[in-house]
């Protein structure tokens, strides 16, 4: 990453999950990421991009993500920036083969892996997951890819944030500079 750039990362709005159901089965499990955002996540949405006025960004980069993609689009329609996606910059995947089944129970199951390891720094030989490490240098090699004169904020979500900024709290919409 140029360390001269400012890099902005906002989580997205509050996804409405609720809309979905009256298309159930279809929108359960992993396609919950189909999910676009409550009136709220509009609203929270429009004041990140109040926040990030004054930096003057010139591009958006979003997660392919519903959530992330309609915060994005309404930042950048607000501030007259460029809008791009960036399928690097998914959420944490309980497991990171696409091609592997995932249930519920296989989420959680390595959720609590995952919580393990974050306490004890012991890393299960078989995880299937990235570490906050992995999602921290993913998210750089990311931002390197979409070279700008100017500032630049990406839409993503509060597992990668917090791997890329070590910040402990990430609220929805919630805007922090990526330094590290």
């Amino acid at each position: 990453m140029d360390r001269g750039r400012q890099v902005f990362l906002v989580r997205h709005g509050e996804a409405d999950y609720d809309r979905l159901s009256a298309f159930a089965p279809v929108y359960h499990g992993g396609r919950r990421d189909f999910a676009p955002l409550t009136d709220l996540g509009v609203r929270q949405a429009e004041g990140a991009a109040e926040l990030l006025r004054d930096a003057r960004p010139e591009v958006v980069v979003a997660s392919p993500y519903a959530r992330t993609l309609q915060t994005a689009a309404l930042i950048a329609a607000r501030l007259g920036c460029e809008l791009r996606v960036e399928p690097a910059l998914h959420d944490w995947l309980p497991v990171r083969d696409g091609a592997a089944s995932v249930t519920g129970e296989t989420v959680r199951q390595k959720i609590e892996e995952y919580e393990a390891w974050s306490r004890s720094g012991l890393l299960p030989p078989d995880r299937t997951w990235e570490t906050d490490e992995d999602m921290a240098a993913r998210v750089r090699e990311a931002v390197s890819r979409h070279v700008t004169p100017g500032p630049l904020v990406v839409v993503t979500h509060e597992a990668v944030i917090k791997s890329a900024t070590g910040a402990d709290v990430v609220d929805l919409a919630s805007v922090h500079r990526l330094t590290r």
